[in-house]
């Protein structure tokens, strides 16, 4: 079974709603989801929060967090599925921030260097990976890791 299948499946099982904030995913994560028969059930909403000032407005990301840490960091991460669950009431939110590539970030940060979170049930588990190819291919990873993230806290 797909990843994304799972998930659904277990959500519409606990009777369960989930929102996602994504960066460098933009809408993938969402697409994934919404790909899957029945996730109208349980899919609330999606936010695709590129820029910073998006995440500070929509997410109510801070400022601070965003200047001194940068976007791509596990203090981000955080606030951004923390800010999710509370804009939208979902029971689980995912946020997904990073560097695609293909090229490092002007401060160094490796292409490929990515940060999920998942909100749920009042916890945030905030995860750092390193992915290897192409923009899409890390992009692709950071979804499929998203959710595993998420059917981990499930089950």
């Amino acid at each position: 079974m797909e990843i994304a299948e799972r998930v659904v499946k277990i959500l519409k099982k606990r009777k369960l709603h989930i929102s996602t904030a994504e960066s460098l995913t933009g809408g993938m994560l969402a697409s994934s989801i919404i790909d899957v028969s029945g996730a109208s059930d349980v899919f609330e909403e999606g936010y695709i929060t590129y820029s910073d000032a998006v995440k500070h407005k929509v997410l109510d990301v801070d400022e601070t967090a965003l200047k001194e840490y940068t976007a791509v960091s596990s203090v981000v991460a955080k606030q951004m599925a923390e800010g999710t669950a509370r804009i939208t009431g979902s029971d689980i939110a995912i946020a997904t921030t990073g560097y695609a590539g293909p090229s490092d970030a002007e401060d160094g940060t490796p292409a490929g260097t990515v940060y999920i979170g998942v909100f749920y049930d009042g916890i945030s588990d905030i995860r750092k990976f390193c992915f290897n190819g192409d923009r899409n291919d890390i992009r692709r990873q950071t979804v499929y890791e998203a959710l595993n993230m998420a059917a981990e806290k499930l089950v």
